[in-house]
C-alpha cells in the first residue's frame, strides 16, 4: 500500500503534467489567433464577366450567355503597426514558360468547394514591406486565356457552367456562396525573401503570413455580373 506522501507525489505529478499540457495548448491557440489578429483578408468583390459567344459545338441559343472570366478583389488588412510582407504568384501554373525560381509561389489564394480546390491566377509583384497603408488590394482571376494548355483548369470550369442552361448565373452564385476561400502562405518562399535582408534586426519589425488565413466573404454575399466589351453594363446578383 502506498503511503500518503507517495499518493500526494503522484497527484502532484499528474497536476503538473496536466497544467503543462494546458499551457502548451493555450500557447498553441494563442499563436494561431495572434497570427489571425495580425493579418486578415476579405473578399470585397467578385465579378463574373459573361459573353454571348458560344462555339457552334455548344449550339448557340439566341440571347444565351456563358461566363468567360471571374475577377476576385481581395483586401489584405494589416492590424499591426509593422510593415507587412505579402504576395502571391501562381502564374507558373498556367504559363509554364515563366520562370518562378527566384520568387517562388509566395502564397496561394485557393477556392474550395467539396472536392474542388482551385488556385486562382495571380501575378507576381514586388515583395517588399509595405508600411504606407494598413491594407493591400490584391486581384486574382480565373480566365480561359490564362489556362495551362497541358493541364487546363479554368476551361473545364467555365465550360461546365456554360452547359448549365440559362439559369447558370443562379447555379454559379450558389457554388460561389458555398465555397471557402483561403490564403495558403509558402513558408520557404517568405523565408527566402527574409534571408535577403542585410539588416537582420528588421526581421522582428515585419509581419507576414505564417499560417493559413480563412478569407471572409462580404455578407450578404452577392456577385457582380458584367458584359464583355460593355464597360457600362453591370448588375449585382441577387438583386
Amino acid at each position: 500500500m502506498k503511503s500518503n506522501e507517495e499518493i500526494m507525489n503522484i497527484i502532484s505529478t499528474g497536476i503538473i503534467k496536466r497544467f503543462c499540457c494546458f499551457i502548451f495548448f493555450v500557447g498553441l491557440l494563442t499563436g494561431v489567433y495572434a497570427q489571425e489578429s495580425e493579418i486578415s483578408i476579405n473578399l470585397e468583390l467578385l465579378t463574373v464577366v459573361q459573353s454571348d459567344y458560344r462555339p457552334l459545338a455548344l449550339r448557340k441559343v439566341k440571347g444565351d450567355t456563358i461566363p468567360v472570366r471571374m475577377v476576385f478583389f481581395f483586401r489584405v488588412i494589416n492590424h499591426t503597426n509593422k510593415p507587412i510582407l505579402f504576395g502571391s504568384n501562381t502564374r507558373h501554373y498556367y504559363q509554364k514558360k515563366w520562370d518562378n525560381s527566384k520568387s517562388g509561389i509566395i502564397g496561394e489564394f485557393l477556392m474550395i468547394n467539396r472536392t474542388d480546390t482551385i488556385a486562382l491566377y495571380t501575378e507576381h509583384g514586388a515583395l517588399i514591406p509595405n508600411n504606407l497603408q494598413d491594407s493591400i488590394t490584391y486581384w486574382a482571376t480565373m480566365e480561359c486565356i490564362q489556362d495551362s494548355k497541358k493541364y487546363p483548369v479554368f476551361v473545364p470550369f467555365f465550360r461546365y457552367w456554360g452547359n448549365s442552361g440559362k439559369d447558370w448565373i443562379a447555379k454559379l452564385y450558389n457554388y460561389l456562396k458555398e465555397s471557402r476561400f483561403i490564403y495558403l502562405p509558402i513558408s520557404s518562399d517568405y523565408q527566402r525573401r527574409l534571408d535577403k535582408f542585410e539588416d537582420k534586426a528588421i526581421l522582428d519589425s515585419i509581419t507576414y503570413p505564417r499560417e493559413i488565413i480563412e478569407i471572409k466573404k462580404r455578407e450578404p454575399f452577392s456577385i457582380c455580373i458584367s458584359e464583355e466589351f460593355k464597360e457600362d453594363y453591370y448588375y449585382f446578383y441577387p438583386k
